[in-house]
């Protein structure tokens, strides 16, 4: 029977007492299909077909059958037929007359350009009616209704059906044609490229939806704000020093990663009062002032000795012109604690200016928040804008904080590849872009790839090229596919990330990893790292190649 259940929508109770009639008391040789149509070209126009129910057998042929509840009448001189209830009675279309049609047309669909039309019967059922054996119409014969009485033995009734036409004329017996025609199995795939678009897209809408946060901040100069990865952090401190350089303060906004403060830079090209800085490079600018070359924080080897740049930032701020009527710190988990004095010294009011410190609410990034020099609770986003639905499930086993929620898209499983050698791994990097290439129509920015090794341990850096795309170290080139350590992309993000060499990694660089592209994440890994897996995570792999 197909479907195994009555089709959704299905009102009429006597159609589903002949459904279940039908399913329960017909044998494997039988083919019945429930509520169906059929549209095809013909010579005057679209033919247009459906049946309540269409039955075949391999050897006694096909009939359709129109089923019709209720009591039935017949008014002969009208040639009307009704449906009689409790309710009264309604006028009814002519239930042998749309079989017939019905057959008609099914014979037509079913014809080929080699072979005459095939014969298709018809039938009327009355479920709900005792027919008895009186003949209603020339046209009507007993032997082609099935009635109320006719359900305990349906398989007798309907061999009786079949055989009447087959009698008659021979009957249409290709299962298998009918089965391609009324009950074929397909799947309309939706383009790569075009499903991550709208997955970008709504979630574009949902990192735009967490701007609300800032009306929160407008009422508060000083709060800590902390959020797991792809919580909006970043847009959402960006566009708070925008808010403020519009009400007339000179901003600061700083975080410890360059390539972040870069992407911010970049970002907030347009704002001449708010300067991006990464950390290290405000003590330069502090130092500088009194040491014009930096010779006081240098190595012999001419390198600079951060640690010596921070401490000597922090005596000199004091008497330093640099000043700011307000500041905002992203990435706040990766600032030491005797960062802050220093930094806030740069405030033009180091007690009372606007400041406002965003960080990872995971606990095994950043475990003191306390220490955080903002008094009070801190504002938590508990939402995940940046990931799919997919990518947050695989994000949250290396995540430790307060609840996150993906409201995203559900998104595009992970693509998950075992390897066992350093050159099969480059042979399924090659493929796996190229196939996104073609499929998806990226260009090489909306891919980068991610590795957890060094330079000098990386397949990435053995070549220049991958799956016919050339690669870059530079992340603002968006012409190539970027290729880069976990640690120096941390902040930033892709459309596309394709993990790699992880075996090194530390659960808080998989926390980073993971939750680097915002739809599309592919994940390569070795047997070894495919066993330290999350066990949740190995029970889904059903499609991965054997680590063994």
């Amino acid at each position: 029977m197909f479907p195994e259940s009555p089709s959704p929508g299905t009102e009429s109770r006597a159609e589903i007492r002949l459904f279940y009639a039908l399913r329960d008391g017909l044998d494997g040789d039988y083919l019945a299909f429930h509520h169906v149509a059929w549209l095809f070209p013909g010579n005057e126009g679209a033919r247009v077909g459906e049946a309540d129910f269409v039955i075949a057998h391999p050897t006694l042929g096909t009939v359709v059958v129109e089923a019709k509840g209720g009591g039935i009448r017949y008014d002969g001189e009208r040639g009307q037929f009704f449906s009689v209830g409790r309710a009264g009675e309604f006028e009814i279309k002519d239930p042998f007359d749309q079989a017939r049609r019905s057959a008609y047309v099914l014979a037509d669909a079913l014809r080929t350009r080699s072979e005459p039309r095939p014969e298709i019967g018809y039938g009327v059922a009355f479920p709900d009616a005792v027919v008895g054996q009186a003949p209603m119409r020339p046209d009507a014969p007993r032997e082609v209704i099935i009635g109320a009485e006719d359900l305990t033995s349906v398989a007798q009734s309907v061999q009786g059906l079949l055989k009447f036409w087959h009698r008659r004329a021979g009957g249409f017996t290709d299962i298998v044609a009918l089965r391609r025609l009324l009950a074929k199995s397909f799947e309309i795939h939706v383009p790569l490229s075009l499903e991550l678009e709208e997955n970008e897209r709504e979630l574009i809408r949902l990192t735009e939806s967490q701007y609300r946060v800032l009306d929160v901040l407008a009422r508060q100069t000083r709060v800590a704000i902390g959020g797991c990865a792809g919580s909006g952090k970043t847009f959402i401190a960006a566009e708070k020093a925008r808010r403020l350089s519009a009400q007339g303060f000179r901003v600061l906004l700083t975080c410890f990663n360059r390539l972040l403060a870069e992407f911010l830079r970049r970002h907030l090209a347009d704002a001449p009062d708010i300067d991006v800085l990464a950390y290290d490079e405000l003590c330069e600018r502090v130092v500088r002032e009194r040491d014009l070359d930096l010779s006081s924080v240098q190595r012999p080897n001419g390198e600079t000795d951060w640690n010596a740049l921070r401490s000597r930032f922090a005596e000199l701020v004091s008497d330093s012109p640099v000043r700011y009527g307000a500041a905002i710190v992203d990435e706040a988990q990766d600032f030491q604690d005797d960062w802050w004095l220093p930094l806030q010294i740069v405030l033009d009011d180091p007690d009372k200016s606007p400041f406002y410190v965003f960080y990872d609410s995971n606990q095994r990034l950043f475990p003191q928040a306390r220490r955080l020099p903002i008094s009070g609770e801190p504002m938590l986003l508990t939402v995940n804008c940046r990931n799919t639905k997919a990518i947050n499930e695989l994000v949250r086993h290396y995540y430790d904080g307060p609840p996150a929620e993906a409201l995203g898209p559900l998104g595009l499983p992970i693509e998950w590849h075992v390897y066992h050698s350093r050159d099969e791994l480059r042979s399924q990097l090659d493929e796996t872009v190229r196939r996104l290439r073609e499929e998806a129509n990226l260009s090489a920015g909306d891919i980068a790839l991610l590795t957890a090794h060094g330079q000098n341990e990386s397949v990435l850096w053995r070549d220049d090229t991958v799956g016919g795309l050339t690669l870059t170290d530079d992340p603002w080139d968006e012409r190539r596919v970027l290729r880069a350590s976990v640690y120096r992309f941390k902040g930033l993000e892709r459309r596309v990330v394709l993990a790699l060499e992880l075996d090194s990694a530390t659960k808080d660089a998989l926390y980073v990893l993971f939750s680097r592209p915002k739809v599309y994440l592919g994940v390569f890994v070795s047997p070894a790292m495919f066993r330290q897996l999350p066990w949740k995570v190995q029970r889904k792999l059903g499609k991965v190649a054997s680590p063994a």
